[in-house]
């Protein structure tokens, strides 16, 4: 299995860059139909923050993209149910997907979390210091 680096799979996914986005895309099907791509929980928050912040996509359009990015064939996602639930969570939700990641991680550690977010607390996900 190969892992790729966030702006590899940005460019897969925007396809803004021609000559980055032929190679990229060449790269991750060849990968993903042979060994396989993993796609680290790490990766996917910056890929998010990054759709977001430069790209300016809005909340349904990074739930359904990446949905389908961790549902493909030949992708490996790390904490697979928490990335799906804090997928969820984060369409209606208001705090960042990477909050909902980190309040889906700690639960299944049966963790408590603490947070300055009064986002992420008044979704019941962390106790407000």
């Amino acid at each position: 299995m190969v892992a790729f680096d966030t702006n590899v799979f940005v460019r897969v996914l925007v396809g803004d860059d021609p000559v980055q986005t032929k190679k990229a895309e060449r790269a991750f099907v060849r990968h993903a139909n042979g060994d396989g791509v993993v796609l680290s929980v790490m990766v996917l928050c910056e890929i998010a923050w990054v759709l977001a912040a430069a790209y300016r996509w809005d909340r349904a359009t990074l739930r359904a993209r990446l949905q389908r990015l961790v549902r493909t064939r030949g992708v490996v996602v790390e904490e697979l149910e928490n990335v799906e639930a804090a997928l969820d969570a984060f369409a209606t939700g208001k705090a960042d997907l990477a909050d909902y990641l980190i309040a889906g991680h700690a639960r299944a550690a049966g963790q408590e979390l603490f947070t300055f977010d009064k986002r992420l607390a008044r979704e019941k996900l962390a106790t407000l210091l």
